[in-house]
Formats: C-alpha cells, sequence, structure tokens
C-alpha cells in the first residue's frame, strides 16, 4: 500500500515570519529616513559645517610648511575636522531627543511598536547619513587643501595607501561617532543633555586627560573617541592603538553603548 509524506507543516510559516520581520524592518527604516529627511536644520548644520571644515582645509594648506612630512600636511589640512565631529554629534543627539522634545515619540512608538527594531533601524539611517556626510566631508577637505599647497611642500597623495586609509577612516569614525551621539541621545532623552554628554565624551574629556600627564595617558590610550581617532594617523603612534584597532575598539563600545541604549528605552514609558 502507498503512503504518501507531507512537508513539515512549520517550514511555511517560520520562512513567513522571517520575511514578514524583514519587511517590518525595512519600513521601519524608510520611516525613519521620512523624518530625517524632512528636517531642514540637520541638512544646514551638516552643509555648514563641511563648508566650514572645507574653508579651513584651504588656509591650513596655503600656510603649510616647506620641509614638513606628508603625514604633517595632512594632519595641517584637517585641522578643522572637529567641526565636522560637532556637526555629527548635533546630528545624532537631534536624532533621538527631538522627538521626545516634542511628544511625537509617542506616535512613533505606535507606528513601529516593536522598540529594537525601530532603533535598530534609527541607527542605521544615522549611521548612513553620517558616514556618507563625513566621507564627502573628508574627501573634500583632502582635495582643498591638497589644491591649495604652495610650491615646495610634501603633498600627502592617496597613492599612498596610509593616506587614503586616513582620508576614508575620517569618514568612517564620523558614522560611528554619529551612533554614539544617538545612543547618549536615547539615554538622556534632553537636546541639552545630549548635546553636553557627547560634546564632554568627544571633545572636553580628552582635553583633561592630556592636562594630567603621566595619569591622563593610559586613558586616552583606551578613550573611545581618541582610539576612533587613531584612524586618521597617517603615522601610528606608538603609545596609542593602531589606526584600525582603534577604529575596530571605537565601533565595539559605540555598538555596546546602544544595545545599552536600546534596554533603557525599551523598559521605559516613552
Amino acid at each position: 500500500m502507498a503512503t504518501t509524506t507531507t512537508p513539515p507543516a512549520s517550514a511555511a510559516p517560520r520562512s513567513h515570519a522571517t520575511t514578514d520581520r524583514r519587511h517590518r524592518f525595512v519600513h521601519a527604516v524608510a520611516f525613519e529616513w521620512i523624518k530625517v529627511r524632512t528636517i531642514r536644520s540637520t541638512w544646514w548644520t551638516l552643509f555648514a559645517a563641511a563648508f566650514i571644515t572645507v574653508g579651513v582645509a584651504v588656509l591650513a594648506g596655503g600656510h603649510a610648511h616647506r620641509g614638513e612630512s606628508a603625514a604633517g600636511v595632512l594632519g595641517e589640512i584637517y585641522v578643522g575636522l572637529p567641526l565636522g565631529q560637532l556637526a555629527i554629534c548635533l546630528f545624532g543627539v537631534l536624532a533621538a531627543t527631538s522627538e521626545y522634545g516634542t511628544g511625537s515619540i509617542r506616535s512613533t512608538f505606535t507606528a513601529v511598536p516593536h522598540r529594537p527594531r525601530l532603533l535598530a533601524a534609527k541607527a542605521l539611517v544615522v549611521f548612513a547619513v553620517s558616514l556618507v556626510t563625513g566621507l564627502l566631508i573628508s574627501f573634500a577637505t583632502y582635495g582643498a587643501g591638497s589644491l591649495s599647497l604652495g610650491t615646495g611642500v610634501a603633498h600627502p597623495a592617496l597613492s599612498d595607501g596610509a593616506v587614503l586609509r586616513a582620508v576614508i577612516g575620517a569618514g568612517c569614525y564620523l558614522g560611528v561617532l554619529g551612533v554614539l551621539a544617538l545612543a547618549l541621545g536615547l539615554v538622556l532623552r534632553a537636546s541639552a543633555g545630549g548635546i553636553t554628554a557627547a560634546v564632554s565624551v568627544t571633545f572636553i574629556l580628552p582635553i583633561v586627560f592630556r592636562m594630567i600627564g603621566d595619569i591622563g595617558r593610559p586613558l586616552l590610550k583606551w578613550w573611545p573617541t581618541e582610539a576612533g581617532q587613531q584612524i586618521l594617523r597617517v603615522l601610528p603612534s606608538p603609545d596609542r592603538l593602531g589606526p584600525l584597532p582603534g577604529l575596530g575598539y571605537f565601533a565595539a563600545l559605540t555598538l555596546v553603548a546602544l544595545v545599552g541604549a536600546t534596554v533603557m528605552v525599551n523598559r521605559r514609558d516613552a
């Protein structure tokens, strides 16, 4: 007597559930992108930072000295990059806190009830915008600064792998920095507090560590943003993490911060 077999009943539902989760995540990403795209202040802030950073690069390149190494010249060209960092910090923090300030976060949680999925989508959008903006700022800074170099000044060429790594790495660093600022904004939920925390982490505390001498040296080595900024060095510093390990360390700690922020948001009321 012939027998028939039937496929496991759970296969189709499992495949359907996976497809449904993927569709919902794509919907959440599109939802977050629309919100970011429609905030004019975001784009004006990023544009202003890019314009000023490139302008500073032109001035710095024009005053670069003969006899200075290509690595030193690149460092002078990128002297205005902190302005780009500040803009990315503002963008990342406001991507979280602007909704808390207006109360629209409740509508957002209603539209996408699964908070971890929503925050993952928000982080992806913030990272993408910060990364693209960072790369544009970095290459524009390099190009404008290089064109302004005087005769006889060493030219940091992109054919040099270390220079290319530094230029691309600057954009990657800013991409990760945007996510860190987002995590701080999600934890603090207030624009003033989030911006203060981001500026403190990126600028103020590293300055304090430098002021306290030998005690601050190991703190600088392992401080997240300082480690990430090593990707900008053509010649690695012997007392710091290497360029790629430093950026990887910064990215890993940023991911930990984002996961922690997600847990906090998921547990508390809007």
